[in-house]
């Protein structure tokens, strides 16, 4: 085993009962009070000095004594909770109404505690610093922004994230080498139009059947404005109007996403969206409004820096365990971080063995196998030592 994961080892009978008590008490995006506290008391008890931000989080630094190159590598984790209810039946369940750890952030902050904690103990053993990130706001794409403003990427050489994975097997590691998750967009559409008697369309403009058209020719981005070679998904997730069944509807409202790998389509989206939906619902007598939001942009992992992550991550599980990941559409806002500075984001494997049901992220059933986070604390050590020397 390599040292450093077998040091690490000695530490999960600790770094265990701390997940779980962070799984008890998730907390949601921007009011991670208690997490930011909890977690700053095991960054006083390893007599380490931190700086919270605002309104939660925390970021801190630990400086190697090695003779060495004089870098900054930024490792980064996400503190907050989903507005789900949990169904896992595991003892240690979450005690918050309507609230639970089902995208893994208590196995994340877990993990990077690890790291620290090791970092810490090791100062003599790398060069430059090593700054360490607790950040807020993940699932609602704030935090990574709201956490750069305050600081965190000034000096940075490098940043490393990682993300566990219910559905890769325990004992593996992957991460893609270039766009590996998708940039992520939100968009409203209010439709107007003229409510009148369902006997009497002619009077009136059906704001429904403007929202319908609006939702088929959203469909036209990818099959028809997008290149082909190009991945892409639009989705409308929400739509609602009418208030009887005998009258027109004067208004609609949808909600949806785009997706996409490609910088450069991103870019355009939303005058597309714009365009299509302002367009539409005129040729049906409506108007529309629309809002836009970018909440992550596409997660680019740099080529060099993920193939040194990758025999890094090769030293801790095993060469045949160290794979390339497929790129997923699913977003991150680490991504923000990866279109500053050449990065590395890992998937690290957490599926339990035993369990043949499918439990992705976000499900109110989901299961991690907690061995996983032995690896990935050892994953951000050595991952973090290397690049430093270089």
């Amino acid at each position: 085993m390599d040292p450093i994961r077998e040091e690490i080892h000695e530490y999960m009978a600790e770094l265990v009962p701390f997940r779980r008590e962070l799984h008890r008490h998730p907390e949601l995006s921007m009011r991670e009070f208690e997490t930011t506290e909890r977690m700053a008391r095991e960054l006083d008890a390893l007599g380490l000095t931190y700086r919270r931000l605002a309104p939660t989080g925390l970021t801190g630094e630990i400086r190697g004594t090695a003779e060495g190159p004089e870098k900054i590598v930024l490792l980064r984790e996400d503190i907050d909770g989903l507005p789900v209810t949990e169904n896992t039946g595991l003892p240690f369940a979450s005690e918050e109404p309507g609230r639970m750890h089902a995208c893994g952030h208590d196995l994340h902050m877990t993990m990077l505690l690890g790291a620290v904690r090791y970092l810490a103990a090791h100062r003599d053993a790398f060069s430059g610093t090593v700054r360490f990130l607790f950040q807020p706001a993940e699932e609602i794409s704030n935090g990574a922004e709201i956490a750069i403003e305050q600081g965190v990427m000034e000096g940075a050489a490098h940043a490393v994230g990682m993300h566990i994975s219910p559905l890769l097997p325990y004992g593996k590691v992957s991460a893609r080498p270039g766009e590996s998750w998708a940039a992520c967009d939100r968009f409203v559409i209010r439709v107007t139009g003229k409510s009148c008697h369902g006997a009497m369309p002619q009077t009136g403009h059906d704001a429904l059947l403007a929202g319908s058209a609006i939702v088929t020719s959203l469909q036209q981005i990818v099959s028809r404005e997008a290149d082909p070679l190009t991945a892409a998904v639009v989705t409308v997730g929400a739509f609602h109007a009418g208030t009887a069944y005998n009258i027109v509807a004067g208004e609609a409202y949808l909600e949806g996403t785009c997706r996409t790998f490609s910088t450069a389509l991103h870019r355009t989206l939303s005058e597309k969206v714009r365009r299509i939906a302002e367009a539409t619902a005129e040729a049906y007598g409506c108007t529309a409004e629309v809002e836009f939001d970018t909440l992550s942009e596409v997660l680019f992992c740099d080529p060099a820096v993920t193939e040194r992550g990758l025999w890094c991550a090769g030293e801790i599980v095993g060469k045949e365990n160290a794979v390339n990941a497929e790129p997923q559409m699913i977003a991150e806002d680490f991504s923000f971080y990866s279109q500053r500075v050449p990065s590395v984001f890992f998937n690290i494997g957490a599926r339990v063995a035993e369990d043949e049901k499918v439990r992705p992220l976000h499900s109110d059933e989901v299961l991690f196998d907690e061995r996983a986070i032995e690896i990935g604390a050892s994953v951000f050590v050595k991952t973090a030592m290397e690049l430093l020397a270089e």
